[in-house]
């Protein structure tokens, strides 16, 4: 596996007014995006937005909900790359993208 570390990124707020973390049912996994605002010459205003997906499980689960983690928290983090795959359910497609393990997390100054 790949190793990913992040400083300095932002919880993203949830799609169309979702929540930004969304546990499992039983509260040992949860899931959520983090962004990163980049330079890009290329890009409106030379800035763009970077976006991954991250799921944490376990004691980094619980973790997370001690931590009070909303959107707009700016945090670091470690983790592995790892590929999310799953079957759309209007075409039946395969679908995948990239998304982080999480290992470990801490709160940044952002």
């Amino acid at each position: 596996m790949f190793k990913v570390i992040a400083t300095d990124v932002v919880i993203s707020k949830g799609y169309d007014g979702a929540p930004a973390l969304k546990f499992s049912e039983n509260g040992e996994s949860v899931r959520f995006r983090i962004g990163k605002k980049v330079y890009d010459t290329r890009a409106e205003n030379n800035t763009r937005w970077v976006n991954l997906s991250v799921k944490a499980f376990g004691p980094v689960c619980e973790r997370i909900k001690k931590m009070q983690l909303k959107e707009r928290s700016f945090i670091n983090i470690l983790g592995r790359l790892d590929e999310d795959v799953w079957e759309d359910e209007e075409t039946k497609e395969k679908r995948s993208m990239p998304c982080v393990i999480l290992d470990n997390l801490e709160y940044s100054g952002g």
